[in-house]
């Protein structure tokens, strides 16, 4: 996420999802100040600001204000995944390497606006060095399980679709529309089939959604988090000074789809739309992504 103000972003992270910094820093080969912090199962959100120098993440606020800036995966193919994006006409804006971790970061033009890093971890001991030295060694209790799925906004679902199959090898376990968000969604697991990628194309111009197609473009749209009770989530949100709601935190469209959510209105949060959710099916993992996806 970039931000215009660092120290007033964690602390309404800390105050709105207990999230706490495992790393705090600067990163002077890209003019940014960062935070990392645990949002669960080996998941994080990393806080960007830039350092006052003129950078591509100062043009950014410039640009778009607080927002939903960068996705980063991670990858244990890194020496064929790269060439096969080369191959597929993907524009690699440069290439990193420390000891623990190598990494390419993939221009949003290439992947539907969405800017993208895929790091590979080469640290026996640190599953994710970007979150500091011992984050390991410190309990972390923030009020999200974790990181479960990133929107991207489209134009065209079926071209999306195709296309990050054919970057990615990624396949869609379910698609469905959501009336009252105007939202054709499709739903692709990740490799390790706990994180997801969302596609959405908004099916109506006079809507949030497609206002928003139209006035900024394909790339990053919506962070969904899971939580364990969305009752004594939607209790402790209503405490913290500021924030709002896009909707009331029951939906039948998301009950009878087996989970129940929460909306904070991106104004409100740093520019980040954010959806909360707990899973209501006793056994599916993660009913947005079909019926029966988890048993393959």
């Amino acid at each position: 996420m970039m931000v215009d103000d660092l120290p007033g972003t964690i602390d309404l992270y800390g105050r709105a999802l207990q999230m706490e910094p495992s790393r705090t820093g600067s990163l002077p080969q890209f003019g940014l100040d960062n935070a990392v912090l645990p949002a669960g199962n080996g998941t994080f959100v990393e806080l960007l600001a830039p350092d006052g120098s003129d950078s591509a993440g100062t043009r950014f606020l410039q640009r778009r204000g607080p927002a939903p800036y960068l996705v980063i995966f991670e990858t244990r193919e890194y020496d064929r995944l790269i060439p096969h994006l080369r191959e597929q006409g993907v524009r690699i804006t440069g290439e990193t390497e420390h000891e623990g971790e190598r990494s390419a970061f993939l221009h949003p033009s290439s992947c539907n606006g969405a800017f993208i890093e895929v790091i590979e971890v080469r640290d026996p001991d640190n599953p994710w060095p970007a979150a500091g030295d011992d984050w390991q060694d410190v309990e972390h209790t923030p009020g999200t399980t974790q990181l479960r799925q990133v929107a991207v906004i489209v134009h065209d679902l079926d071209a999306a679709i195709a296309h990050w199959s054919a970057l990615f090898g990624l396949q869609p376990t379910r698609r469905f529309q959501i009336s009252f968000t105007d939202l054709e969604i499709a739903v692709l697991p990740l490799q390790g089939r706990d994180t997801f990628i969302e596609l959405a194309q908004p099916t109506s111009e006079d809507s949030p959604s497609g206002r928003f197609l139209a006035r900024y473009g394909e790339g990053l749209y919506l962070t969904i988090y899971q939580i364990e009770d969305s009752l004594a989530t939607d209790a402790h949100l209503q405490t913290v000074d500021g924030l709002r709601f896009t909707t009331w935190r029951r939906t039948d469209n998301y009950v009878n789809l087996g989970f129940n959510s929460i909306w904070l209105h991106p104004a409100t949060f740093k520019g980040a739309f954010t959806q909360l959710s707990q899973v209501l099916d006793a056994d599916n993992p993660w009913p947005p992504a079909g019926d029966d996806w988890y048993r393959g």
